[in-house]
């Protein structure tokens, strides 16, 4: 997978797009299908590790890439992982008071937000999704959303990218 994005990225380039940037892998072991099993109070850090991993590797392939053209900024990549790290590790900071729990979720272990069953919703919502992380297992809320890209906005690729 990182090779072929490493290919896609200089076949960007090769185009004429001066920077390429790609996300990095965010930390799927926080999501809440992972986090349910540890009862919504830390994320499954093995899982956690093999993106580590990958990640790890996009970094070492881009910045080979970047040797190959000889500019630092060509090639940049977004460290996802760790802007949503820094904000499920201090919450607070971003009002955000449930970061590991869905806001929607099914009401019972065959249903997911959105199920509907016979015309009857098959999910709830919680009360205050603005101070929720996750919107539902996968996906975070308008508030965990912006809470990443303020964390992302400090890094020195959102700079790079910027500039």
């Amino acid at each position: 997978m990182v090779n072929q994005t490493a290919m896609n990225m200089r076949r960007i380039h090769s185009l004429g797009v001066r920077k390429v940037a790609v996300g990095g892998i965010p930390p799927l072991g926080c999501l809440p299908p992972f986090t349910g099993l540890y009862s919504y109070k830390q994320c499954n850090n093995t899982l956690n590790n093999f993106i580590a991993i990958h990640n790890h590797q996009l970094n070492q392939a881009v910045t080979k890439l970047n040797q190959q053209v000889k500019d630092q900024s060509t090639f940049l990549v977004f460290d996802i992982y760790e802007s949503f790290m820094s904000v499920l590790n201090n919450p607070s900071k971003s009002n955000i008071k449930e970061k590991f729990k869905a806001c929607c979720d099914g009401i019972s272990i065959r249903y997911i937000c959105g199920s509907v069953e016979n015309n009857v919703k098959k999910y709830k919502i919680c009360d205050h999704p603005e101070s929720t992380f996750f919107w539902d297992g996968l996906h975070p809320t308008q508030a965990g959303w912006l809470a990443v890209y303020q964390q992302l906005q400090v890094t020195r690729t959102f700079q790079q990218i910027r500039h």
